[in-house]
């Protein structure tokens, strides 16, 4: 075996033993125990060396203090995800505008409307930037609009990313009255929807009502 081949296995069972503590985090979500989740994910980010793995590690711990209704804490893992996540040119699993939609919802949450419409104004642009980098052939990198639709659920990543699905998971309203306008809508009529309510919000963002703004903007996520 030469000594490349040699490197790159050794780097592979490193980073693989480096993210065990993953699979833990997983059944401590399944037990809803989000706080400890969080805690042994945070223990063990001094293990990661990559930038990548250290942002998706925050961003982890920022969705899952999301759930834990603690705003402050969350926002402060997503900033740091989207700083380490700044430093990496291409990210090929994860579209970087899931770190910024989810500050968005934070930021909204606490009262920030024009923090939550700059972030997820932002997200957009980044989307669309990857896709346009891509040639449009991106459609295994999950990104927000993936994780609103569950579309990774089930599927084997690698356990970082599971967790990634788990904790990210949004909760819908059994009464969600959207929901069921859905099921008897076509696509074109949601995408028509979609575009209506994004154009909504760019007009109101341009007054400077930023609540508006951002709520347009999520009422149309929920048409997706």
């Amino acid at each position: 075996m030469c000594l490349k081949s040699r490197g790159v296995r050794n780097d592979l069972k490193k980073l693989e033993e480096s993210l065990s503590f993953y699979d833990e985090a997983i059944n401590l979500i399944d037990l809803n125990e989000y706080d400890w989740a969080i805690k042994s994910i945070k223990r063990n980010i001094d293990l990661l060396e990559s930038k990548d793995e250290i942002a998706l590690a925050y961003l982890n711990c920022a969705f899952l203090s999301d759930k834990l209704g603690d705003n402050l804490s969350a926002i402060d893992d997503f900033s740091r995800s989207i700083s380490f996540e700044a430093e990496i040119d291409i990210i090929h699993k994860r579209s970087k505008d899931i770190s910024f939609s989810g500050r968005s919802n934070s930021r909204y949450k606490n009262g920030d409307y024009h923090g939550a419409i700059e972030d997820k104004r932002q997200a957009k642009k980044i989307r669309l930037l990857e896709i346009d980098q891509s040639l449009g052939l991106n459609n295994t990198k999950i990104d927000y609009r993936n994780i609103l639709l569950g579309t990774f659920v089930g599927i084997d990543l690698g356990s970082n990313y599971n967790a990634l699905i788990k904790g990210s998971k949004i909760r819908r309203s059994k009464y969600d009255l959207i929901s069921d306008y859905k099921k008897v809508i076509s696509d074109k009529r949601k995408e028509e929807v979609i575009k209506k309510l994004e154009l909504l919000s760019d007009s109101k963002y341009k007054i400077g009502d930023y609540k508006g703004s951002i709520k347009a903007i999520r009422r149309s996520e929920k048409y997706y």
